[in-house]
């Protein structure tokens, strides 16, 4: 299992249905949204961490690929952290 972190940057409303809509694009890779620094930032940022169920290395990057282009898509300018098996 593989752990992703993502910074978003923040859109005018981060709604209910956007929210869920996170949710249900992981899937059973149980999303987390929180808000906090990033290292070497005085700014508080929206972070998505996600548990990422893939059965290989190719598997994890693909749908970290997928989900970078979903978010971008939703105007939320994702920023790839750090991605670590846990």
């Amino acid at each position: 299992m593989r752990e992703v972190l993502i910074r978003l940057e923040r859109p005018a409303s981060l709604t209910p249905e956007l929210r869920a809509w996170i949710g249900r694009r992981v899937g059973t890779g149980r999303p987390v949204l929180t808000r906090g620094r990033v290292q070497g930032s005085e700014r508080r940022a929206l972070l998505l961490r996600v548990e990422l169920q893939s059965e290989s290395d190719d598997q994890t990057q693909e749908e970290v690929v997928d989900l970078m282009a979903d978010l971008r898509l939703l105007g939320l300018r994702p920023t790839l952290l750090s991605e670590q098996a846990v």
